[in-house]
């Protein structure tokens, strides 16, 4: 396309000879029409096509839509136009002096007539509008498709109440604004929740627009009509807390990278000061990335995750990665963050990366959600400081970790002191079942190379004030049942009770033969694989026993313990104690913690979480006898059980009592009880993690323990510091930890690195976490990793 300023096709010049002249020159051709225009007569601009640049048969349909846009491609930002039509393509086009040249689709192949529009209203496409790395597409069908450019899938389709044509899309003040052919403008929160519509009128919106500077939205009809509308309501209650809308973060919080001078003058000042300097820039950026409500497993807040997701990536870009992106596998989960710091010894990069020896950092972006708000002292997805501790979601698990992690080994990087490639996986659906991890991580296997040290920090201490070292975890089973009656409602216990079989009465009875008042699991074979406490295990417990009670008496495991006043007074204590007395308090003290620690990492155990009913009317009505009971439980295993033998063994042992009942109450002979229905079990029993267990005095272990000591030496008493770390084990479970181990067999060895105290209180109201641990816990990691090449 060209530009002339003459009067079109005006003069004895050829005019595509003209057009063409303006495409290889920046001179003006001269024509003697033009020499006799008046000087003072404005030019006027012409632009004209060339054929040459035409591209044919871009579509096989109307080109309804194009949309130009910057998106991240191949980690770095270019420009690309978006065109949509009515054959249901998206395609992606690259600029250049020749024309178009298309580099990409977005596969539409799997729509599904979702909105009540039918297959062929589905493929249409009509509008189109981008945000962030969001790319938004109005369907004839009335839906809005939500695309993450970023890993080129689609994440959600937004549903309208109505099937009208989607015409028109535009992003303005942390909305999304629809025009469609019933001619409704609809309104969408940044988080993809609705807010509400605005009525237009009978008339089509064909077109929207808003202003710059100004919250107001501009539609054109099909009748003719231009219409301003003032949207500063919408925007004042999405930014104002005490409103009855949902708070809005910010849209893609973005951390200005130092300029070269400047860190420059970092990486050459005085050590505190640099510290200080970088600790300030982590704990900025900390602030930013907990203001998005990364909240895995719910839909409304999807969007939230996305952005939490871009928010790392594009963080990691400016510490300096050699490559960061977004990866996923299956569109309906959170995408994995990837990251990638090379060696600095350029002899380390030589090798291919699927070849090269890494240090692999996991963690997660995603967290719990807040609960009760009005259990919390602080606002929960606002960092607050106060008392040396930092306060907010994620601040623990496991944002502040995570951070902590990269702002070390970009600082090592920076300072040439890396000496292996570390590249991070940071996952956001940990806590939602680590969703399409396997999936992902098999994809893009290639990136990650061949690790040799799986480097996480997702546990805590054991008490307040004694660093940990965690070397082992129990694994999980999950399990629902669910005892329905042949008769599909609830019914009246005084019409009909004795006459029917009851659900929630056959379930308790199963429930109750799982494991005796002692919490002994019943399940035949559950314990014989579980491995034998050996004399060295037994001693190392009461070693760590004996420190927590005598160091640690203000830790919440031991004042959680089930001594107290009541426990003293049964005993026959007084409350003036004895020196004899106390010495007996003390002993029982240590029995106590040490049964309850082997309980909770040593030994299996089985929990039922929760019982309930088919309906709400039979929940809350004490007259109605309930069509059906579900529960749900687990079960944590331990060496050296195997989960899948568990897991036969707790549905075979479930069907067996539940056909026992059965057979009982069938056996009664009491013609009198002939019931009315029947009953039906339903079963899922799902392995959810295998256990984990570490070598502790492997070299890595030992080099991880030496960096703790070093990083806390002068914090504790000279004398104490045989002790740092505390090797403990945890009752949980991280289901990515021993498949990881196990994925990267034969040579990863996983590491995990608490940085949280006992009371950091994850997944509760007030999660925190002590400022001095997250900045000791930094230097921790960097102390590891820059000799780690020695050990592995």
């Amino acid at each position: 396309m060209a530009a002339r300023r003459s009067r079109f096709f005006d003069g004895s010049t050829d005019p595509i000879a003209v057009c063409a002249s303006y495409m290889t020159s920046n001179s003006r051709p001269s024509s003697p029409a033009d020499s006799a225009e008046p000087a003072d007569e404005p030019a006027e601009e012409h632009y004209v096509v060339f054929e040459s640049t035409i591209t044919h048969y871009a579509h096989s349909g109307y080109v309804y839509s194009i949309l130009l846009g910057n998106v991240v491609r191949n980690s770095r930002e270019e420009e690309i136009l978006f065109s949509a039509a009515s054959d249901g393509d998206i395609k992606m086009w690259r600029i250049s002096g020749t024309g178009l040249e298309e580099v990409g689709v977005l596969d539409r192949n799997n729509v599904s007539d979702s909105y009540g529009g039918g297959a062929d209203d589905d493929v249409c496409i009509h509008s189109l509008a981008l945000n962030d790395e969001l790319l938004f597409a109005g369907l004839q069908s009335g839906g809005i498709e939500v695309w993450d450019l970023e890993t080129m899938q689609r994440i959600r389709t937004l549903a309208s109440n109505s099937s009208a044509n989607v015409f028109s899309l535009v992003v303005h003040g942390h909305c999304l604004y629809s025009g469609a052919s019933d001619g409704t403008i609809r309104a969408w929160s940044s988080d993809l929740q609705p807010l509400g519509w605005i009525a237009g009128g009978s008339d089509s919106v064909l077109a929207l627009v808003a202003a710059a500077d100004d919250d107001l939205l501009i539609s054109g009809t099909d009748d003719g009509a231009i219409a301003f509308w003032d949207v500063s309501a919408i925007v004042a209650s999405l930014g104002d807390p005490a409103s009855g809308s949902a708070r809005v973060s910010v849209i893609s919080p973005h951390i200005h990278p130092k300029d070269s001078s400047e860190q420059q003058q970092l990486m050459s000042g005085p050590v505190p000061q640099r510290r200080r300097q970088r600790g300030r820039r982590m704990l900025q950026a900390l602030d930013q990335w907990v203001r998005l409500k990364s909240v895995s497993g719910v839909p409304e807040l999807q969007s939230e995750c996305r952005r939490a997701a871009r928010f790392l990536k594009d963080l990691m870009r400016q510490l300096g990665a050699a490559d960061a992106r977004l990866i996923s596998s299956t569109p309906s989960s959170n995408p994995l963050v990837y990251g990638r710091f090379d060696a600095s010894v350029a002899a380390a990069n030589t090798q291919p990366l699927a070849e090269r020896p890494t240090v692999f950092v996991y963690g997660h972006y995603d967290v719990m959600p807040a609960g009760d708000e009005t259990q919390w002292r602080t606002r929960p997805f606002e960092m607050v400081g106060r008392d040396g501790y930092l306060y907010g979601r994620g601040v623990s698990d496991d944002k502040g970790p995570v951070l902590a992690t990269l702002f070390a080994i970009s600082e090592l990087a920076k300072a040439g002191q890396l000496p292996m490639t570390v590249v991070f996986c940071i996952e956001g659906e940990e806590e939602h079942g680590s969703v399409g991890l396997h999936e992902t991580m098999e994809e893009y296997r290639a990136l990650f190379g061949v690790p040799r040290l799986i480097l996480l920090s997702l546990s805590y201490w054991l008490g307040e004030s004694t660093p940990c070292l965690t070397y082992g975890m129990r694994g999980s089973i999950r399990a629902n049942l669910r005892i329905e009656s042949t008769r599909k409602a609830d019914v009246h216990a005084g019409v009909w009770g004795g006459a029917v079989n009851e659900p929630l009465t056959c379930l308790s009875h199963v429930l109750s033969r799982l494991a005796d008042p002692s919490g002994r699991v019943l399940i035949p074979g559950f314990h014989d694989g579980v491995r034998a406490v050996s004399a060295k295990e037994e001693e190392a417990m009461h070693n760590l026993v004996h420190w927590i009670t005598d160091k640690e008496a203000r830790a919440p495991l031991v004042t959680r313990t089930v001594l107290s006043p009541m426990a003293d007074a049964a005993a026959g204590f007084d409350a003036q104690k004895t020196q004899s007395q106390t010495a007996v308090v003390d002993r029982r003290a240590q029995a106590d913690l040490y049964s309850q620690l082997m309980q909770r990492w040593r030994f299996p155990t089985l929990t039922v979480h929760h019982m309930d009913v088919s309906t709400v009317a039979a929940r809350n009505n004490a007259t109605l006898v309930p069509a059906a009971a579900q529960a749900s439980l687990s079960v944590r295993v331990v060496p050296d059980q195997s989960i899948d033998d568990i897991a036969a063994k707790l549905r075979q042992h479930i069907e067996s009592v539940f056909a026992d009942i059965k057979t009982q109450r069938d056996q009664s002979g009491d013609d009198s009880r002939a019931m009315l229905d029947d009953l039906k079990l339903h079963l899922d029993v799902r392995p959810n993690a295998h256990w984990w267990l570490a070598d502790p005095d492997t070299p890595v272990y030992q080099a991880a323990a030496a960096a703790i000591r070093a990083e806390w030496q002068g914090a504790a008493k000279e004398a104490d510091m045989v002790h740092v770390p505390l090797l403990i084990r945890e009752g949980g479970s991280i289901p990515a930890v021993p498949w990881l181990e196990s994925f990267f067999a034969p040579h990863a060895v996983a590491v995990n690195l608490p940085m949280g105290q006992s009371s950091d209180n994850a997944h509760l109201d007030n999660e925190r976490i002590s400022l001095e641990n997250l900045m000791r816990g930094r230097q921790i990691i960097q102390r590891l990793v820059k000799d780690i090449d020695r050990v592995l």
